[in-house]
């Protein structure tokens, strides 16, 4: 069963103890040059000359050191702090030594690993711009060289991210060595991100502190839901909201990829369904895809596609119309509305299959979306009304709609994990297993609930059935009022969950902030998800003490640093918290206007 790789070991179960170094050959490089593993390198690092951990000093202290900012109070009574070393999401266990401070210059960084993998080389191109972006602010500094040991204990180069894959990692900084361990390159990936944090302007130029941080997330489902269907974004966008994903430690891109109003994919096996993109310009190609995807892997980021059938899909008919059922209101008269897949016609299981077998070979992941909303808004114009669909009811001996669409997932799964189809794991909106449909090992995807209570009823309700789910209910980032909600994303707990056993309350496999795209393109769209996405991400990697119950107060310093960060590295990130100012604004690229 492809579902087995749950049953891996991932960062949620692994013991974090020591891990075993062996003896290997070292590779040498500089950031900022060129990255090359000479065939025979030779040794440059003994196991004994590495500092893996800081030792115990009275000097050593807890994450939570509020520093001034860097702009002056204006106000009587105002106080504006911020963090000056913030790591975001908060590490599971980050000490710091208040006194030792040194200036740092990332290109006079070396790096010392026997790895060799891409992902990790450009992981470390991602680090070297970012810091000397900073640099480029702060000013000159008169640092020593350092060097910056990466050490994997599995040294095989991952093709994908994937379900399981080990993302925690060990990091201590001091004045002449950085070590930064984890079991996978997936963890290099985050710990280099949490380095890049680390580095702070001072009066002497960009400074960090002898640090140390162990850190895994809490759950191995952090993802963000992005709606390509109702407004169309560019790959460029696209791209520079999984960077900022990776940034904050999610690791899931969900990508939405069709919906009523558009079909902006051209399959080979039926490329006229491509006539219901609003127009050829608006149109991802397979080449596209394939870019998108392999920028995410460099960052750790899994992207899982979804195709919503039966409802949702409106535009699926303005290429082949027949596959759609047509919709009469209870006089009989015709409703242009079809937006449901009609179950009655062979053509439809045709497409169905060659589509999903298309984009199934085309996403690695082991995971896909197979949607499943809504249903309720069509069947009776489209189902219940239609007088061929009634007749093909009555021929297979149904009674209800819902024995029909049963019969649509029967023959939909039939298709689906025929032997000539890449094999994957099916996630499902909540609505199909709510209504008792027949769907092994499907994931339930929650995203209904007025109230905490019902969202987390609708949890437990998924789990006590046998099935894994994953939550957005609460985390609906296209949900907006005049302030940042994120006092209510922290107050949202996957795992808060009323009279379910240990075991159930395990197979909750985290969530997602959803950001839909009515009222989003690709001039709102990044700020509107981030810094409120960033709250999300949290929730989802740190330990459930650091999150739950959070004070505002607590929050805000640590929420207006990162969001300065973001800014500062080019990204149109909207304010984490009220009237402000960040040292370094975003600068939005305007058009000429001397004339």
């Amino acid at each position: 069963s492809p579902f087995s790789l749950l049953s891996r070991k991932s960062d949620t179960a692994r013991d974090q103890g020591e891990m075993m170094i062996t003896a290997r050959s070292h590779v040498s490089v500089t950031l900022g040059r060129s990255f090359s593993h000479p065939p025979s390198a030779p040794s440059s690092l003994e196991w004994d000359d590495v500092p893996t951990a800081l030792p115990s000093s009275p000097h050593l202290s807890g994450t939570g050191r509020l520093a001034r900012c860097a702009h002056k109070n204006h106000g009587k009574g105002r106080s504006d702090y911020r963090f000056i070393e913030n790591v975001w999401p908060q590490p599971r266990i980050f000490l710091q030594n208040d006194t030792d401070v040194f200036p740092f210059d990332p290109n006079l960084v070396k790096v010392v690993t026997a790895f060799s993998c891409d992902i990790m080389t450009s992981s470390l191109a991602g680090f070297s711009k970012r810091m000397s972006l900073v640099l480029s602010h702060s000013g000159p500094t008169k640092a020593q060289p350092l060097e910056l040991h990466v050490i994997v204990d599995d040294d095989k180069c991952p093709s994908t991210p994937q379900m399981g894959m080990v993302e925690s990692y060990s990091l201590s900084v001091n004045k002449t060595h950085i070590v930064l361990q984890s079991m996978q390159v997936w963890g290099i990936v985050r710990g280099l991100e949490s380095l890049s944090q680390l580095a702070f302007p001072s009066p002497i130029g960009l400074t960090m502190r002898v640090s140390h941080i162990e850190d895994a997330p809490r759950f191995p489902h952090r993802g963000l839901l992005l709606d390509t269907s109702r407004h169309f974004f560019s790959v460029r966008t696209i791209k520079a909201v999984i960077d900022l994903l990776a940034q904050n430690k999610f690791n899931v891109f969900h990508w939405h990829l069709t919906d009523n109003e558009s079909f902006p994919f051209k399959p080979k096996a039926y490329p006229e369904m491509v006539k219901g993109a609003f127009d050829e310009r608006h149109v991802y190609s397979q080449e596209e895809i394939k870019s998108i995807i392999a920028f995410a892997r460099l960052r750790g980021i899994r992207v899982i596609p979804e195709i919503d059938t039966p409802g949702h899909t409106r535009s699926w008919g303005v290429g082949i119309p027949a596959i759609t059922a047509r919709c009469f209101d209870k006089l009989g008269k015709e409703d242009n509305d079809r937006a449901i897949l009609d179950p009655t016609n062979p053509l439809t299981y045709d497409v169905v299959s060659a589509l999903f077998k298309e984009i199934f070979t085309l996403f690695p992941d082991r995971f896909a979306h197979l949607g499943g909303d809504e249903t309720s808004f069509w069947i009776t114009q489209c189902w219940e009304n239609n007088k061929n669909v009634t007749d093909y009811m009555k021929l297979w001996g149904m009674n209800t709609t819902s024995q029909l669409q049963q019969h649509y997932i029967d023959r939909l799964l039939n298709h689906l994990t025929a032997r000539d189809m890449p094999r994957k794991q099916f996630i499902v909106w909540q609505e199909l297993l709510d209504m008792g449909m027949k769907m092994d090992q499907a994931i339930g995807h929650v995203w209904t609930g007025n109230t905490k209570k019902e969202q987390m009823g609708n949890m437990a309700k998924i789990v006590k059935g046998g099935h894994f789910a994953i939550l957005s209910s609460c985390w609906y980032l296209d949900h907006i009022s005049w302030n940042i909600d994120v006092k209510e994303y922290y107050d949202c707990d996957p795992q808060d969950l009323e009279n379910v056993s240990e075991m159930e309350r395990g197979r909750v496999l985290g969530g997602e902030a959803a950001m839909w795209g009515e009222m989003v393109d690709e001039s709102n769209a990044l700020p509107r998800i981030f810094p409120r996405a960033s709250a999300v991400a949290e929730k989802l990697w740190s330990e459930e003490k650091y999150t739950k119950s959070v004070n505002g107060d607590k929050v805000w310093p640590r929420l207006y640093e990162w969001s300065c960060r973001m800014a500062e590295r080019g990204f149109p990130v909207q304010p984490g918290n009220g009237p402000g100012y960040c040292p370094f604004e975003y600068q939005p690229a305007l058009p000429d206007l001397n004339y």
